[in-house]
């Protein structure tokens, strides 16, 4: 009758010790799976040996790329949960049997307590007294094993309370690092992200000063440039100029800060102006003539990059300059229109 008593104890106290043992061991091994993988596979085969199929689910399922990508370790975590299908049928069968058992040791203690009953109706009183005394002697052993036992599952309890004390400590202490760790690397990416901003910034006001340096010198050589033709102007009108068809002929380019301009004269009257800028190449072509220091153009045909038109258009320019490398054309307003060179 003890001994059913004291396995009646252990049966009630095992799943509630195994549950305990289970979150602690789940906690601890989740810890170890961030820092080492191997402490994380030794958790799974010891779960696998004592038979913690709650455990081996658990790890299972974790989404650790080191478990999930292992076919060999996949394997055996496969054959250990169609094993341990077999394994918990066995013990159900086990506890069936225990229970059964159990309920044959109740009749039987029952029956031996009513032959006891029916003795004692027909004992003496001094066989009572005996019975009684042993009877008070069995209560008591009883009950100091019962005092014993609760003993160990306090201690047990208080074991179990340290070790998940302990366990949640380590759990907020990494929480903490974690926590700390990704402030640090958020502040990281800001100041990051501040040194870029300056960077770019640097960058944008050292382009600024390029293009104003290089605007400030473009605007000088307008200047120059417009001193030079108003130079030559001048000297032009100053003194008479002689135009020939012979130093008329040839290629001419005149090359300015937004456009190249090739203007080719041949022989028989034909002309091919092209003027190249940002945004494409204009072509004009026809025929010319001069007369004294007037230079003709009749446009025959315009051309802007793939598209051409027909026309019949005039213009007249006065030739203010020509010599053997130097030909510059003045448009009827007077301004000069082309400063070529050869």
């Amino acid at each position: 009758m003890i001994y059913l008593l004291r396995e009646r104890e252990s049966i009630l106290r095992f799943p509630f010790l195994l549950l305990l043992a289970n979150a602690l061991l789940v906690t601890q091994v989740v810890s170890a799976a961030t820092s080492d993988d191997t402490k994380l596979r030794g958790a799974l085969l010891k779960a696998m040996k004592s038979h913690d199929t709650v455990m081996v689910k658990a790890v299972a399922s974790s989404g650790h790329q080191s478990i999930d990508n292992d076919e060999v370790l996949q394997e055996k975590i496969s054959e250990y949960l169609s094993h341990e299908k077999e394994y918990e049928k066995q013990a159900r069968e086990r506890a069936k049997a225990y229970a059964l058992a159990k309920k044959k040791a109740q009749k039987k203690a029952k029956a031996e307590k009513a032959a006891r009953i029916a003795a004692q109706k027909k004992a003496t009183p001094v066989d009572t007294a005996e019975k009684d005394a042993q009877k008070a002697a069995t209560i008591a052993a009883d009950n100091k094993q019962k005092d014993a036992v609760a003993a160990r599952n306090a201690e047990q309890k208080r074991t179990l309370a340290a070790q998940k004390a302990e366990a949640e400590k380590t759990s907020k202490r990494l929480a903490a690092k974690k926590a700390k760790e990704e402030q640090l690397a958020k502040e990281e990416a800001v100041l990051l992200a501040t040194q870029e901003e300056k960077r770019a910034k640097l960058q944008k006001e050292k382009k600024q000063k390029v293009a104003q340096k290089e605007k400030e010198r473009l605007a000088i050589e307008a200047k120059k440039a417009e001193k030079k033709r108003l130079a030559k102007q001048k000297a032009a009108h100053a003194k008479p100029l002689t135009v020939s068809a012979k130093k008329l002929v040839g290629r001419w380019k005149e090359i300015d800060s937004d456009k190249v301009v090739t203007l080719k004269i041949d022989k028989d009257t034909n002309f091919t102006l092209e003027q190249v800028e940002d945004d494409g190449t204009l072509t004009i072509m026809g025929t010319w003539k001069s007369d004294e220091d007037i230079f003709m153009l009749s446009i025959k045909r315009i051309q802007r990059n793939v598209h051409t038109r027909e026309t019949n258009i005039r213009r007249v320019y006065k030739v203010v300059e020509l010599t053997k490398h130097s030909l510059v054309l003045e448009d009827k307003r007077k301004r000069i229109a082309y400063d070529l060179k050869r």
